[in-house]
């Protein structure tokens, strides 16, 4: 029985990502930011950034503003198999599977029921969050990855070969060095490591987490310039994001993702009050909590610190894992906690039923797709050179039907970057391709103002909460 529900729970997921991933989730700019330097690697094994070419320094000879490990892992996918996004898409639901499977195994070793594991990988599989932003061609899918594979590594039942704290070390690093959220969640690992293999193991443990990272450094050192100005850009954003986000802006950015978001925020909370109380219930009882217990805590406290410092939707996904924990702890005390866990995957799986509903039985979401990127390859016939910032992206369509058409991606309006490095990429443009005017940069905005432009708008026809429902806004010179 266990079997066959663990290969039921599966069969729906990738049945799911079989009927959407060329349409869904929408292609991000993110996207393309992430394949430009993956097929560089995949062609000529150098780490570039075309898209960004002329936009910010050194993009076109070194791609210096994102750990490398994710490129690497798209790199490799696009060299076997075809150069495109679906490609990558494939092999980040690969590892997004293999990173619920490891997730389950943990359980497991934490002794929880079978079933109650089950719970949890149902709560993370089946949750459209995960396929909003997890199969998407994006970095979150291979951080979880090695971090809960760092977890196994530090839950091995044989305390006597310390290359497993050695193992755990190098798959916290990786992880680190596929996103930089990765390094919030090590205090996780580090509690696990010092649990089953005392403090004398640290030393292997930090040995394993420090030769990645070297490793990163020995690529960034002979261009640290070009590193200050790539990844310290990206710093100052976060920074600046950190500063401008209410409380409230934040839980809107925390439940975007979900399906039947308010209801999945009151499940969150009704979750984490009865889990708060059953934990102060056994230490009443037993005067300390469980092991699996304090991993919980020690899990999620972290998770929810890193997405309260981030404000971004897309590191949502890392809240998944603990979520699904404490779901499966809910299951096995039984009474209330049981029905709430039950309640938050049957959620789950209605809320993916009626996604589907409206993409697939109340719209045709691949016709209208295709229609939209045919208008708006009609209003781009006569362009030689294109600026992108526009959601659904189009610049994998464009690429395939015309391959004369050069393309840049866009930079944030929010990166401190000197207008001086780019505005003469931006004047070589001559046409420009937005989804919002508020987002576009001060810099190419004023540019716009200078000369004549032809302007054409128009809104995607879909339903308000379909994944399409964006607006397009096309400049091209008259």
């Amino acid at each position: 029985m266990a079997y066959a529900s663990f290969l039921i729970i599966s069969a729906l997921f990738f049945f799911q990502v079989w009927i959407n991933l060329d349409v869904f989730p929408v292609v991000w700019p993110d996207e393309v930011l992430f394949f430009s330097p993956a097929l560089s690697i995949a062609r000529d094994s150098r780490l570039q950034t075309d898209v960004l070419k002329g936009l910010i320094p050194g993009m076109e000879s070194k791609t210096l503003w994102m750990p490398p490990v994710y490129f690497l892992f798209s790199g490799f996918s696009l060299s076997i198999f075809p150069d495109t996004l679906t490609t990558v898409r494939l092999a980040n639901v690969t590892i997004v599977y293999l990173t619920a499977v490891c997730f389950y195994l943990l359980l497991r070793r934490e002794s929880i029921s079978p079933i109650a594991s089950q719970i949890a990988f149902a709560s993370v599989l089946w949750e459209p969050l995960l396929f909003r932003f997890g199969t998407a061609a994006r970095m979150e899918g291979l951080t979880a990855f090695f971090f809960i594979l760092s977890l196994l590594f530090a839950t091995n039942k044989d305390k006597s070969k310390l290359y497993y704290v050695f193992l755990a070390g190098v798959s916290l690093s990786l992880s680190s060095l596929s996103h930089p959220i990765g390094a919030s969640f090590g205090l996780v690992t580090a509690y696990l490591v010092w649990r089953n293999f005392g403090f004398e193991s640290f030393p292997w443990f930090i040995l394993g987490g420090i030769l990645p990272i070297l490793g990163w450094l020995y690529y960034i050192h002979p261009d640290w310039n070009w590193f200050e100005i790539q990844f310290g850009a990206q710093l100052t954003r976060k920074r600046n994001l950190l500063g401008t986000f209410t409380l409230l802006d934040k839980v809107k950015v925390f439940s975007f993702g979900f399906g039947f978001s308010k209801l999945r925020l009151l499940i969150i909370l009704s979750e984490i009050v009865l889990l708060i109380t059953l934990s102060y219930r056994i230490i009443k009882e037993s005067g300390k909590l469980d092991q699996k217990w304090i991993l919980f805590w020690i899990w999620i406290l972290s998770v929810f610190v890193s997405l309260y410092t981030s404000s971004e939707g897309w590191y949502v996904f890392h809240i998944l894992f603990p979520l699904g924990f404490g779901m499966s702890l809910l299951y096995e005390n039984k009474g209330n906690g049981s029905k709430v866990a039950i309640v938050g995957v049957l959620l789950s799986l209605l809320s993916l039923i009626y996604i589907n509903h409206i993409h697939w039985f109340q719209t045709d979401s691949k016709k209208i797709l295709e229609s939209h990127f045919q208008n708006l390859e009609m209003s781009l016939a006569h362009s030689k050179s294109v600026y992108l910032q526009a959601l659904p992206d189009p610049y994998f369509d464009l690429r395939k039907k015309r391959p004369d058409l050069d393309i840049l991606e866009f930079i944030p309006g929010e990166l401190d970057i000197p207008s001086e490095s780019y505005i003469r990429t931006i004047e070589s443009r001559d046409s420009f391709v937005f989804y919002d005017d508020q987002l576009m940069n001060s810099v190419i905005k004023d540019f716009l103002k200078k000369s004549s432009w032809k302007r054409e708008e128009w809104e995607i026809p879909v339903p308000g909460n379909h994944w399409l429902h964006y607006k397009t806004i096309v400049y091209t010179k008259k």
